[in-house]
């Protein structure tokens, strides 16, 4: 390894430079200054993109495939509905049983993530991709992966992106690696939450291996591409800046405040033709579109916006998905017609009589239309070095519904990680969450780019900052938690990314203030003013029950992730005098 690594109070790991300190890449950087040492070697980038589509035949996939062309365990269609139905004679592979013994007796196959339980594809629409990005300065080599799906646990007991990254990062000679999700919510799935019942598991153990396989393929097919960089480009814009994306953002059930991190941001790096090798994409909102009445497997508007923007400027686009918690997409919203695009109020995305493809590609066709003009306009920027660092800890969890996946084995965590036991208190499982932060270096040091990765769903007030950003509809309804630092108050670049689902989905993560823990398993709560109207522009939109928080690891993880991020990003000193930190355990 390239990187300097040490030990923080013991709790927490961190990997890279800290504080003032100036990474390897950026003293690499300033030394090429000088006139009696030679410039550093050129910035180079790779890429791959590799399907992970869980249908037809693949030189990759030597497991079992229904009669619908879609991967799983072959079944006796008795009422010829092309997915298979509980008491249908099926094949039980062995294979996955080895994998995961409660597969044993059970179908193993696809069942689609994110709304429904017990709902089984009928196909595929279009690819689903493990996408990787790496950059090398000569000095640091990072890479960022991204799967088209819900999420990953990344240390589960047969499956998950930690089972190779060791590896990966000795062969690869990687210093930082960065894993992450699009939050996809028309792919299979890959935690267990969707299976036939609460309690039953929907994950495919032998698809769940394939993913790891095709994550590491990618990764050693990008780095295998690595190539000169003669420029690189980055761009942000917003509603504002940009009216194309104007009423694309909404809140889950119109939860208050109506605020989104509404910035669309790009990057770009160009080859000696001037087209693009690779690009990076980063949006907040989640990827759903097509909504619970689809049943063909699709990586939703991503996969239009990723083709746009490889049409236009070349090379192959990689997307994630930013800090989505709460953030849906235009037509799941809790009122239409208040979500204007137009000056004449209309918005021809806001309907849920046709959530079709259609609406779906115009939507990627919209947002990637304005990726590749943005990047295509963007002046290039002065980079000298990539700098990397990293840090891990512990999160105690208090989710009664998490806890009894993992004690049933419906999420299939690896025991050794997630023991309970490591986090002393635990009502539930101990969650191991990391923080990356990845910087493009000027000449004199200071970050051109930044990315910081966060797990989970997080909500943008997280991001951008909870006191300029929170609720003034109900004072009564404040828990009385102190304001979590914002996180992009840590930030210097001019162009600021945030990775969520990195590595792992954890959730949502939600702001303390205004955290209302679900009851029981899965029933929501209400805060006082549940059902009371909050914007006089809209009287339809109202305060609903708090269903963030039934699928929320708890109410200290806001304080965890913006105190940690913040202090990755900017040094302990810029979290001094914080409450929200002071108030941790």
């Amino acid at each position: 390894m390239r990187q300097m690594s040490g030990v923080d109070g013991g709790q927490r790991t961190w990997t890279g430079c800290m504080g003032a300190a100036l990474c390897i890449g950026a003293v690499a950087a300033l030394l090429g200054a000088c006139s009696n040492v030679s410039a550093p070697p050129p910035l180079r980038v790779g890429v791959a993109a590799v399907p992970i589509t869980p249908c037809g035949e693949s030189a990759d996939w030597d497991g079992p495939v229904t009669v619908t062309g879609v991967w799983g365990e072959v079944f006796e269609d008795r009422n010829g509905n092309d997915h298979w139905d509980e008491g249908e004679p099926f094949t039980d592979d062995p294979r996955n049983d080895a994998l995961d013994a409660s597969s044993r007796g059970e179908w193993d196959g696809i069942y689609m993530a994110g709304f429904n339980s017990g709902q089984i594809p009928l196909g595929c629409h279009d690819d689903l991709w493990a996408r990787t990005l790496v950059i090398d300065d000569g000095t640091t080599r990072a890479s960022i992966t991204v799967v088209d799906t819900v999420g990953m646990l990344t240390w589960g007991s047969y499956a998950g992106f930690q089972k190779e990254r060791a590896q990966l990062v000795a062969e690869l000679d990687l210093d930082s690696t960065i894993y992450a999700a699009t939050h996809n919510h028309e792919g299979p799935d890959t935690i267990g939450l969707w299976g036939p019942e609460l309690t039953s598991d929907g994950k495919f153990p032998l698809y769940l291996r394939f993913i790891d396989q095709q994550v590491a393929r990618s990764l050693r097919e990008a780095v295998a591409s690595l190539a000169p960089v003669a420029e690189v480009r980055a761009f942000a814009t917003s509603p504002v800046a940009n009216p194309e994306l104007k009423g694309l953002q909404v809140r889950t059930g119109c939860r208050p405040p109506w605020i989104f991190d509404d910035e669309l941001r790009g990057l770009a790096f160009l080859g000696a033709d001037g087209r693009a090798i690779a690009s990076f994409i980063d949006w907040g909102t989640h990827p759903e579109s097509l909504e619970d009445d689809n049943f063909y497997l699709s990586s939703d508007f991503p996969n239009w916006i990723r083709q746009v923007v490889e049409q236009t400027l070349g090379g192959t686009a990689v997307y994630a998905s930013a800090d989505l918690g709460a953030v849906e997409i235009v037509g799941d919203t809790c009122v239409s017609g208040a979500d204007p695009r137009h000056p004449d109020g209309s918005n021809e995305f806001d309907r849920r009589d046709d959530l079709g493809f259609a609406r779906t590609e115009a939507i990627g066709r919209t947002v990637g239309g304005v990726v590749a003009q943005g990047l295509a306009a963007a002046p290039g920027l002065d980079v000298a070095a990539l700098a990397a660092r990293r840090i891990e800890y512990r999160s105690a969890a208090s989710n009664a519904l998490f806890e009894l996946g993992r004690v049933v084995g419906v999420l299939d965590l690896d025991p050794a990680i997630y023991d309970p036991a490591l986090c002393p208190g635990s009502t539930g499982l101990c969650g191991l969450i990391e923080h990356n932060v990845l910087e493009l270096l000027g000449s004199d040091g200071a970050p051109l780019v930044q990315m910081v990765t966060l797990p989970g769903e997080v909500f943008p007030e997280l991001f951008l900052g909870v006191d300029g950003h929170r609720r003034t509809d109900c004072p009564a309804a404040d828990t009385g938690r102190p304001a979590e630092p914002a996180i992009r108050d840590r930030m210097t670049a001019p162009y600021r990314f945030v990775i969520g689902l990195s590595p792992d989905e954890l959730g949502y993560i939600v702001p303390g203030y205004d955290f209302y823990p679900g009851i029981g398993l899965d029933e929501e709560s209400d805060d006082v003013c549940v059902g009371q109207n909050y914007d006089p522009a809209v009287p339809r939109r109202t305060v609903p029950s708090h269903y963030h928080e039934t699928l929320s690891i708890g109410i200290e993880a806001g304080a965890l992730v913006a105190c940690n991020a913040s202090e990755l990003l900017a040094g302990p000193e810029s979290i001094a005098g914080e409450p929200a930190c002071a108030a941790l355990p």
